[in-house]
């Protein structure tokens, strides 16, 4: 299959995929400082999460307890912040249809991360999971702590993959806004060299897109997909981006 049709592929299949996360098109941005800076994350500052004994209790464990006000979340394979501990065949049976389709492993190729509080009844469970090559998604999963299940949907917050031209990586910055609220401002870069195709073709073509994610919704609403506002409201974190 030609590289550029595969890669537009997967560009329109990416945009489908985010406008199904919500409908709502607000240009509404998170109204906090927090934003403007990029933070590691806070270990020392995290406090126990306060809750009902759960069947899961073992699994959940594995998940270091944090807080922010901003939390980086991608993938390199060097950096350790998102390497987690990787979780049984057994244990990752409560993740969604499809987590582990990709694995050929012993284990399950789910690494547990992080946890952190969302709010009374909800917590967000970081998980690095199978990708087309290794476990190289990382991505957000919501645990109801009064029904003590997971929810069905899941949203990826960093993502790092490339195959031959084709190249994509995915950032994205968890925000506590003003409101106690969590928000995801998501940047998509993608690109394709020529190369691939023809050695004296030196063009490489890039995209780059971004988005507002309300990640108090089980859905992920969209709360904005207004590229120009967005890349100007977070301009100092995109900076070490771009």
């Amino acid at each position: 299959m030609n590289k550029q049709a595969l890669h537009f592929g997967w560009i329109l299949w990416l945009v489908g995929f985010l406008a199904a996360c919500g409908s709502s098109d607000s240009t509404a941005v998170p109204d906090t400082e927090a934003a403007k800076k990029d933070s590691v994350i806070s270990e020392n500052t995290a406090k126990e999460i306060k809750r009902e004994p759960s069947k899961y209790d073992e699994l959940l464990k594995k998940f270091k307890p944090i807080s922010f006000d901003t939390l980086k979340v991608f993938y390199n394979y060097e950096d350790k912040h998102f390497s987690g501990k990787e979780l049984t065949l057994k244990e990752a049976k409560i993740f969604p249809l499809g987590i582990t389709e990709n694995y050929l492993g012993e284990l399950s190729g789910v690494y547990a991360c992080y946890q952190f509080q969302i709010d009374s009844s909800t917590l967000g469970l970081i998980a690095r999971t199978p990708s087309e090559y290794e476990s190289s998604s990382i991505k957000l999963f919501l645990f109801d702590i009064k029904k003590d299940k997971l929810l069905t949907d899941y949203f990826e917050l960093g993502q790092d993959i490339g195959d031959a031209g084709d190249y994509y990586h995915r950032v994205s910055w968890l925000i506590k806004t003003k409101k106690n609220e969590v928000h995801s401002f998501v940047y998509n870069y993608s690109s394709y060299n020529h190369e691939v195709d023809d050695t004296a073709d030196h063009v490489l073509e890039e995209w780059r897109d971004y988005y507002l994610i309300n990640c108090m919704s089980p859905k992920f609403d969209t709360l904005s997909k207004n590229q120009s506002h967005l890349k100007k409201r977070f301009k100092k974190i995109l900076k070490a981006e771009e």
